[in-house]
């Protein structure tokens, strides 16, 4: 019974990371080199929320190569794989820890949004982007917070939706 549990969880990440994949790389909006709009995180997150940290960081991982194959036209660089990684690995490990300690779902999707749009695509994506592209850290900081602010109170408000209304009706 354990496996056919397993097999069930692997398959709807699966299918999270092929949802990622799309929202990201069909549906995302390039507005500069720099800046690209998309959802892409979402599921990535949902991942590793609802399957914990080991899945989440397989769905980020297998949602950046196939996307990467999907995308010729940018340039690959590993920190981008290792962010992916990181935006379904660590939501898991919040939840994970987060309900041991009986703390509120509400604080536990802001710690995930915190971590995932204030240190991964704060700090994180334009230290990846001036080691590919010579731009400063500092000018790509500033241009990456007017984005990532709204990115962040959107993301929240989907993400406890989805967990508190859409996942106890799937289940």
């Amino acid at each position: 019974m354990k496996n056919k549990i397993l097999i069930n969880n692997l398959v709807k990440a699966a299918m999270l990371t092929a949802l990622s994949i799309i929202l990201s790389r069909i549906f995302g909006i390039q507005l500069t080199q720099d800046i690209k709009i998309s959802f892409g995180t979402l599921p990535l997150m949902l991942s590793g929320i609802l399957f914990g940290p080991l899945l989440g960081a397989l769905s980020g991982l297998a949602a950046d190569l196939i996307g990467i194959m999907i995308n010729l036209g940018g340039a690959y660089h590993p920190g981008f794989t290792l962010g992916a990684i990181l935006t379904g690995m660590v939501p898991g490990l919040i939840f994970m820890f987060g309900k041991k300690k009986d703390i509120s779902n509400k604080v536990l999707i802001l710690l995930v949004i915190i971590f995932v749009y204030g240190i991964n695509h704060g700090f994180l994506t334009p230290l990846w982007l001036t080691q590919l592209y010579g731009t400063p850290y500092k000018v790509l900081l500033a241009g990456r917070a007017i984005k990532v602010m709204p990115d962040a109170i959107i993301n929240y408000i989907l993400l406890l939706l989805i967990y508190e209304r859409l996942i106890p009706k799937m289940k």
